[in-house]
């Protein structure tokens, strides 16, 4: 009888043993202030809502899992002792970030040198492939799609049918929109599809009538558009200038449905325009279905891209740890070499040579008259 009452004693004490435990920890640094704070806020809602389930279904190791913020700002000056901070001061044996891509640049020297792994779940660069993994930086493992990848991901899917000869590439200025620009080309290129033209609108651009005619000169099959914050006006002006080229690209499908005519939009003036992305809240995938419910419920808002990768990179975290055995960088760092943990998008996180995962891409397009997704690359 004793043996039994110390049992039961023992089941009853488990569970508050677990949650006493000392945490996990993990690192994140993202934007918390300035103007592009919200950017920050998706990121740091779709951690929490991932480490709210992780530590729902027991943690792991037996502990429950702690995140420790720090704000970068957006600025590698603020974003190098931040990061020190999390590494000194919070002893975490693994970061997420860096949002944004200079922060990141910044702080990969500092985690290579510091021998913590460093899981890049938002800069998209390409620059940051390349200078990680073989040869590189063992320490940085890179899981949102590069422009590379996104751009050849486009460029299959419109040479599938063969009928693309040429494009003409245009984009808003700024290192991301032209980063995009110069990969859209290459892999035209690379699929044996001629450039026409490549333009870079100006910073404040209104009047896209001379940058579209010459865009049109080259009569290319495809135009493919990286508008960005111009993308009202273009819109705007590629409904005036009675062009029919298709559009392609990495556009805001809403801001350029909101931009046209109804009268433009009802006779079909976008019915050929697509762009590619890398999540989007319309993938009828269960997983992703899910995710996008219960954040929605958790914040009244609809997850971006940020939400959703952070989401993920907190699971592929808690993953190697728990394959590992351990929360000690070396046993991190070796764990998330070899993982191959599925992503709701399908496909699996498994790097590559250069600490690279590469998850699927959506093409979106515009079915009855709004955004829908068209097919996976």
């Amino acid at each position: 009888m004793r043996r039994l009452i110390l049992a039961a004693s023992a089941l009853l004490f488990a569970a508050p043993a677990v949650q006493a435990a000392e945490p996990v920890r993990i690192g994140i640094t993202t934007i918390l202030s300035g103007p592009t704070a919200d950017r920050g806020q998706s990121e740091q809602y779709g951690a929490q809502l991932a480490l709210d389930r992780i530590n729902q279904a027991g943690g792991v190791l037996g502990r429950p899992v702690e995140a420790f913020y720090a704000d970068n700002a957006c600025k590698p000056d603020v974003g190098v002792p931040a990061a020190k901070r999390l590494l000194e001061q919070e002893h975490v044996p693994v970061i997420i970030g860096a949002l944004c891509t200079p922060v990141t640049h910044a702080i990969m020297p500092l985690m290579q040198e510091a021998k913590v792994p460093l899981v890049i779940a938002t800069s998209a660069g390409q620059d940051f492939v390349d200078a990680s993994g073989a040869g590189g930086n063992d320490y940085a493992f890179k899981t949102i799609p590069s422009e590379v990848d996104i751009a050849r991901g486009l460029i299959r899917y419109l040479a599938k049918p063969g009928t693309i000869r040429s494009v003409a590439v245009v984009a808003e200025t700024g290192r991301f929109p032209e980063a995009n620009a110069v990969a859209f080309a290459k892999a035209a290129q690379d699929a044996g599809i001629k450039v026409t033209v490549s333009e870079i609108l100006a910073p404040g651009t209104t009047d896209f009538a001379a940058v579209l005619e010459k865009l049109k000169a080259g009569a290319p099959d495809v135009l493919l558009a990286m508008p960005g914050s111009l993308t009202p006006g273009f819109f705007r002006a590629y409904e005036a200038s009675g062009w029919k080229v298709p559009i392609s690209g990495r556009v805001d499908l809403g801001a350029a449905l909101a931009a046209v005519s109804p009268g433009f939009r009802e006779a079909g003036g976008l019915s050929g325009l697509t762009s590619i992305v890398v999540f989007s809240p319309l993938l009828d995938l269960p997983g992703v279905k899910d995710f996008v419910s219960a954040y929605k419920a958790r914040y009244g808002l609809v997850p971006t891209q940020r939400s959703f990768f952070v989401y993920e990179a907190t699971y592929l975290v808690v993953d190697a740890i728990r394959r590992a055995g351990s929360d000690q960088p070396a046993a991190i760092e070796q764990a998330l070499k070899t993982t191959a943990m599925p992503s709701l998008l399908g496909g699996t996180y498994a790097p590559d040579d250069h600490n690279h995962a590469h998850t699927p891409l959506f093409v979106i397009g515009v079915k009855d008259g709004k955004p829908a997704v068209l097919a996976t690359e």
